[in-house]
């Protein structure tokens, strides 16, 4: 867990910036994800038995109208499998299968992922994000939510999240305490809740398989490993600008989330990139983090 940039606890905290460079945006912090939420999306689908990887969906080159909002997709796709529609990060493909799952049955999903809570970790002032229950999602917003958008994550429960999709299906409380003991005793391992199951294991291998794609053919071909296989999903997020409360032009989160092996994975990482200048897409800027993480 890195936080860059980072701060001198040898050194007094002065004002307010130093203060804020004191946070743990890790686990603090909320965010839109954007795109990297389309693996809800498409995982709960997949699991209701909405659809299959193959599937080939009509992306309507690029646009579709939610309770009379025209959104429009970053590029102009017509027919694309369901395996396509994640590895190209289409907006109008994701919003189609949404749709299908309906309002209740993917806020279960998004819960189920962990989101709106906190993982647990052993670690002050982690933010629980924000989820809004079915019941105060407007007509739109099964649209915007199914995209990554009207919804608030931490980077820790983001990982999470993936790694009940790497771990088959299992997802398991984060932590950073494995065990303790006294001076001289044995260590004692720490309780923690029990894995519980999020998808089938026949779900999770699908969504490992399409994640795949996205590193060998898709947004995320920069954060292919050199000697390994691995998985991942790109998002860019725009962020909301305080002046007019509408979405920012100008200001983005990129990220990134991957594991590795692909068939028996050994690590989850969760690159977030906070208003990158320049290049500022998650496949351009924060999927080439993640075959350098050591």
């Amino acid at each position: 867990m890195a936080n860059p940039p980072a701060f001198d606890p040898n050194q007094p905290v002065r004002g307010a910036a130093d203060m804020e460079r004191r946070r743990n945006f890790s686990v603090s912090s909320s965010f839109e994800p954007g795109s990297t939420f389309k693996l809800v999306t498409i995982s709960a689908a997949l699991e209701e038995k909405l659809t299959r990887p193959d599937e080939v969906l009509d992306c309507q080159m690029g646009s579709i109208v939610v309770a009379g909002h025209r959104i429009r997709d970053h590029k102009k796709f017509g027919r694309l499998t369901v395996e396509q529609v994640l590895a190209n990060s289409s907006d109008v493909g994701t919003i189609k299968l949404g749709m299908r799952l309906g309002d209740r049955r993917l806020y279960q999903y998004i819960r189920r992922f962990g989101f709106g809570r906190p993982t647990g970790i052993e670690l002050p002032g982690e933010a629980l994000g924000l989820t809004r229950p079915a019941e105060e999602w407007s007509k739109i917003s099964i649209g915007a939510i199914s995209m990554g958008q009207e919804v608030g994550v931490t980077a820790i429960q983001l990982a999470q999240a993936v790694g009940a999709i790497a771990n088959g299906g299992m997802l398991t409380q984060p932590r950073l305490i494995e065990a303790t003991s006294e001076a001289g005793g044995k260590p004692v391992p720490l309780a923690r809740p029990p894995a519980r199951r999020v998808l089938s294991p026949e779900t999770a291998i699908q969504v490992k398989r399409m994640m795949e794609m996205v590193v060998l053919n898709g947004t995320g071909k920069l954060g292919r490993l050199e000697g390994y296989t691995a998985g991942g999903k790109t998002g860019t997020a725009q962020k909301i600008d305080p002046a007019t409360g509408a979405y920012s032009k100008r200001d983005y989160v990129a990220s990134f989330v991957g594991f590795a092996p692909l068939n028996n994975p050994a690590i989850v990482v969760a690159v977030i990139l906070d208003s990158p200048r320049g290049l500022h897409s998650g496949g351009g800027v924060a999927a080439p983090v993640f075959p350098r993480v050591e």
